[in-house]
């Protein structure tokens, strides 16, 4: 691999890891459309049987989720696969500190995510999902 290669790739998986600390400060602040805007133009975002796709569909779906701002999600043991100068996949772990009803709640789980170059920028192309356990904190994840 030449130079300029490793640097290409070093750089890309740079960029996608700071896509996905971009999102969890969106969902932090509360900022549908900054999350919105990671994604490619036909994204999807998929939890369960739930599957979310598109801008506009996307756009309400965050202004749903995070517009009362109660998701404090925290990222970490990120892996990522560079297929080619536009195409990528990876897995990260994602815990999540939730205020629900007026209870804290803790939530984790993986995302797997495939990723696009659109627009000269890493987006995402689909976010996928996997949650391990929603649990009330007082209650704690393993009972």
């Amino acid at each position: 691999m030449t130079t300029e290669a490793r640097i290409a790739l070093l750089e890309a998986k740079d960029e996608i890891r700071e896509l996905t600390a971009r999102y969890c400060h969106g969902v932090v602040d509360g900022d549908a459309d900054a999350i919105t805007d990671l994604f490619c133009r036909d994204g999807s975002f998929r939890m369960g049987k739930t599957t979310t796709s598109g801008r506009e569909a996307l756009r309400a779906f965050y202004v749903d989720g995070v517009g009362r701002k109660t998701h404090k999600p925290f990222i970490q043991n990120h892996v990522i696969e560079i297929h080619d100068a536009e195409h990528a996949s990876g897995r990260c772990s994602v815990e999540i500190r939730i205020f629900q009803e007026g209870k804290a709640v803790t939530a984790a789980g993986h995302y797997f995510d495939t990723y696009r170059k659109e627009d000269g920028r890493w987006r995402f192309s689909d976010r996928h999902f996997h949650p391990y356990h929603f649990a009330p904190w007082k209650e704690g994840w393993s009972s």
